[in-house]
């Protein structure tokens, strides 16, 4: 009876740790997303290379090449490695399986998976010429973008961006805005900045101060310069100014106090003042005071008057 007690005591107590082990590695599977690279429907940059060598040459080391890299990489493995980040950092990422087929954005991001037959049988892979292609990933700076005055005149992203690289099309930041406004590098607010070491993007194109996750890190695309902009090299003038003048109107109005000598003149002038209107709110007074006892009297005067022609009308004849 003894042992027949304690074995029915041993199995469901095994059973009760079987079944936390399993709960405990089922929680854990859960917690890593499932993801693997496993897309056999794409054919890989390498693959582009043979045709494209210059244009593979240009991506390689361009930051599409390196989306799924640092500080990528630490950031998602710190974060609990979201399935969401891998559709704009990995190619060909599936998201109900969640499978991609290589890290990075390479060539099959914007082009779609390779198509048997290219380019021999005449199959093209052609990517949309305007700046929706990358709308997808970089949301943020697309809807800046639009709001924009390139937005509004239709100059794309590849029109300054290099398509492969992703670098600017022209050596120099001056360089890639003079190549259109080339007459605003000469006025006096442009080459003064200029002088001083600023270039065009520090102050239209401003860093934002944010961790960049989500596409927050591009910086502005608007192009616009807010009094923010101003306010990190002049902040004395855009936020100090007015204090700075309200100080300055203190200051005069204390270094002008009357002195004690000047105050009691001036104390004894508004008491003339106030005794001159005094008298003359008296002398008003007694002038309404008058005018009604002139006219209650000229009144009286009138009904006597008119009583004395009634008496003398109604008299014996």
């Amino acid at each position: 009876m003894a042992a027949r007690s304690k074995h029915s005591v041993s199995h469901p107590l095994a059973a009760c740790v079987f079944l936390s082990i399993l709960f405990s590695a089922t929680s854990l599977l859960r917690a890593e997303p499932a993801v693997s690279q496993k897309r056999p429907e794409f054919a890989g940059p390498e693959t582009c290379a043979g045709c494209h060598a210059a244009e593979y040459e240009e991506w390689k080391h361009s930051r599409h090449a390196g989306a799924f890299g640092e500080p990528f990489a630490s950031y998602w493995n710190a974060h609990g490695k979201s399935a969401e980040c891998l559709g704009c950092h990995t190619t060909g990422f599936d998201s109900p399986s969640g499978q991609f087929a290589f890290e990075g954005v390479s060539c099959e991001s914007c082009h779609g998976p390779y198509h048997e037959g290219h380019p021999e049988a005449g199959v093209t892979m052609h990517l949309a010429t305007d700046s929706s292609a990358c709308a997808t990933c970089h949301r943020q700076t697309f809807l800046e973008w639009q709001l924009s005055k390139h937005g509004q005149k239709g100059i794309r992203c590849f029109d300054c961006h290099r398509v492969h690289q992703q670098g600017l099309r022209h050596p120099s930041v001056e360089a890639q805005c003079g190549a259109c406004h080339a007459e605003r590098l000469q006025d006096f607010a442009h080459a003064t900045h200029h002088a001083s070491g600023l270039t065009c993007a520090t102050c239209h194109l401003p860093e934002p101060k944010t961790t960049g996750v989500g596409g927050t890190g591009a910086a502005s695309h608007t192009f616009l310069v807010g009094a923010e902009t101003c306010a990190a090299c002049h902040e004395e003038t855009v936020h100090k100014s007015q204090k700075m003048q309200q100080l300055e109107s203190a200051v005069t109005r204390l270094s002008t106090q009357p002195s004690a000598e000047e105050l009691a003149r001036l104390q004894e002038e508004v008491r003339q003042l106030e005794f001159v209107a005094d008298v003359q709110r008296a002398g008003r007074a007694r002038m309404i005071l008058l005018a009604l006892l002139i006219g209650v009297a000229f009144g009286s005067l009138m009904v006597l008057i008119s009583l004395g022609r009634s008496r003398k009308d109604g008299g014996p004849s």
